[in-house]
Order: structure tokens, then C-alpha cells, then sequence
């Protein structure tokens, strides 16, 4: 990314303003120059039709372009001011002549515009070490229902040659028996960085069209409308010393598994392993319940279930100690998972 695309990432020109800065228009392109405020730099800047800004800084006495500053392994009392000076000048264009929006690309922008049209929610940026990441959450119980993510488009696509182009994908919800029926692998494919049995991304590159991801969006907020039941998540321990349960999803994603009170078929899970690694490393889907079971030991099992691994964690990702700050000090038995620990984990 460019020193200048940085600075204007996210904005767009209000082009009549443009003009009342000091920019000239000739082709449709606008044109600034102006003499940086040491006075041994002339800075020029240029502004496409599509709103994307290129710019050049030029020593006055030798007439060739300056790039020192645009490497930030360089530094220096010289390089540092002439960087401060552009830059400045850059910030002063975009705040006097710029409109911020929401996401960089045109059809997320678009999107965003009507979801505030038709439900009054902005995004949000909660990710710290992401800060173009906007979160929409439904209002009435701040359940996420999209996520506006920029990746790199072999993410999605997996073709290697796509990692150098930059795109913008829409994270939702959608009921799990669509999943399959959705996934084109053109507009829509199967979930980046979420559960895959239950989110699905949709490429923001107007490969589907608007009216489209609105009825995905709509959908994925209905949902959230009714994931206020508390029973759609549980944590379900696991002991090493009589299940080996690391070396049967090494072989298998599928596991059968003892019912737990209340869970239902599309709920997920989350398993415990105890020592030694006391952390949840697993979060699976249930895809079938009420299987029926005959077991003679002192254990009595009315039933088992079928799940699919759809996340694995690093054993450092959730150990119990990370797992107490949000109230979970011992896992004996199936319970019901915080909404705010099954946050951090999905993030």
C-alpha cells in the first residue's frame, strides 16, 4: 500500500470541494501542487475519477522526486520532517476534502448504507489489532450478524495466485441446511476464520448483487433474533486418561459422543480436555442427537450424539486459566458456555 492510498484508506472525495481547496481538473484527473513548508520540497498531488490518490515530492533545486520518506526503516532528523511535512499536507486534503466511509471497497460501503437504511446499526471496529474489521450487531441483544473482513483473496479462493489481491468479504450466519445450497464458490464460500457449519463469506466484489447479500444479511439477523436461548452453546469435558480424544480427531472430524441435558441437533460444543492440557481445544457442531445406546457399566447413557470438529485451538488459546476471567472455574460436566468466552474464542 502506498504512503498516500494509507493516509486516504477508507475515504472518499467530495469532488466540489476539491476545487475550493486549490485542485485544478483536466481529464477528469484533479491536480494540487503546493511548496512543502521548509521550502525545499514541492509536493503534487493527483486525484483519479475512481477517487484513488497518487502524489510525488520533488526537490526544488534538482527537480528529482524525494522516496526517502516513504520507507519507514528510514530515519533521521531530514527524512522525518519532509515525511511529518507530506504527511500533514496529505491529512489536511482528507479532512477538508474527503468523506470517511465505513470500508474500502465500493460494494461494502454500499452495503453498510443500507443496513443503517433498513435497521439504523452502524459497524463497529472492536479488533484492536484490526481495525478495519466492523462488526454488525443486532441492536436488541448485540449478537454479531456480519463482519466485514479485508483478506487476501486466496483465503477464500485457495488459488495461490490469488495472495496479492485484496478484497473485502461479508461474514453471516445462515441456517445450517442452507449452507451447502449457498456456497457457489464464485460470490459465496464456505466461512473464513468462523464456524464453517453455520457462517458463511460472501466476496464484496459485485459478483453478487446487493438486493442478494441484503436477504443473506436479513436472514443471519433473524437468526441472532433467536440465539438468545442459552441451550445453543455447551462446554463438555474430555479426560485424557480414559478417552484419547487428540488421536481420534487426528484420524476422524466425526465423533460419537454421550448426549448431554438439552443439547439439540445444529447446537455446538466445546471440549474440555483435561490435564494435562486443562484447556478447550475442540469446538464441534452437533449434526445428530437421540442415538440410541445400550450400556450395562455404572454409568447410565440414555443416548448419544454426533458431532463434527469445526475448530481446533492451540492449547495456549483457552487454558483454564483464561477461562476463569469469564466465570468458568471447573468443567465436571456438561454446562452451558458464557456468551462472552464463546465470543473471545470465535475472535
Amino acid at each position: 500500500m502506498s504512503f498516500e492510498s494509507e493516509k486516504f484508506l477508507r475515504s472518499k472525495p467530495d469532488f466540489d470541494k476539491l476545487s475550493d481547496y486549490g485542485f485544478a481538473a483536466a481529464d477528469g484527473v484533479y491536480r494540487f501542487e503546493t511548496v512543502l513548508p521548509s521550502g525545499e520540497f514541492r509536493a503534487v498531488i493527483e486525484i483519479r475519477p475512481d477517487g484513488g490518490v497518487s502524489g510525488s515530492v520533488i526537490d526544488i533545486d534538482t527537480l528529482d522526486e524525494y522516496n526517502a520518506f516513504r520507507s519507514p526503516d528510514r530515519t533521521g532528523e531530514f527524512v522525518g520532517r519532509v515525511r511529518e511535512e507530506y504527511g500533514g499536507l496529505l491529512a489536511d486534503i482528507r479532512q477538508q476534502c474527503f468523506v470517511d466511509m465505513p470500508f474500502v471497497f465500493e460494494q461494502s460501503n454500499r452495503i453498510a448504507q443500507r443496513v443503517y437504511d433498513e435497521f439504523s446499526e452502524r459497524p463497529d471496529y472492536p479488533f484492536a489489532t484490526a481495525p478495519t474489521y466492523g462488526v454488525f450487531r443486532n441492536i436488541s441483544n448485540k449478537k454479531w450478524y456480519g463482519l466485514i473482513m479485508n483478506v487476501t483473496k486466496d483465503k477464500l479462493t485457495k488459488v495461490p495466485e490469488d495472495k496479492n489481491i485484496s478484497v473485502e468479504i461479508l461474514n453471516l450466519k445462515a441456517p445450517s441446511e442452507k449452507i451447502h445450497s449457498l456456497t457457489d464458490h464464485k460470490a459465496v464460500f464456505p466461512c473464513y476464520h468462523m464456524n464453517k457449519g453455520s457462517w458463511l463469506s460472501v466476496l464484496l466484489d459485485d459478483t453478487a448483487d446487493d438486493d442478494f447479500i441484503m436477504e443473506l444479511l436479513r436472514e443471519s439477523k433473524r437468526l441472532t433474533d433467536k440465539a438468545s436461548r442459552r441451550s445453543g452453546s455447551f462446554i463438555i469435558p474430555s479426560n485424557p486418561r480414559y478417552y484419547d480424544i487428540a488421536a481420534e480427531f487426528a484420524k476422524s472430524d466425526h465423533q460419537v459422543w454421550k448426549q448431554g441435558k438439552g443439547i439439540k441437533k445444529g447446537d455446538t460444543v466445546y471440549i474440555y480436555v483435561g490435564s494435562p492440557y486443562s484447556a478447550i481445544l475442540y469446538r464441534c457442531t452437533v449434526t445428530e442427537t437421540d442415538i440410541p445406546f445400550e450400556y450395562t457399566g455404572e454409568v447410565k447413557i440414555d443416548s448419544l450424539m454426533k458431532i463434527t470438529i469445526t475448530a481446533r485451538y492451540d492449547k495456549d488459546k483457552c487454558p483454564l486459566s483464561v477461562m476463569k476471567k469469564y466465570g468458568v472455574t471447573t468443567v465436571r460436566g456438561v454446562r452451558f458456555m458464557p456468551e462472552s468466552l464463546e465470543e473471545f474464542l470465535r475472535e
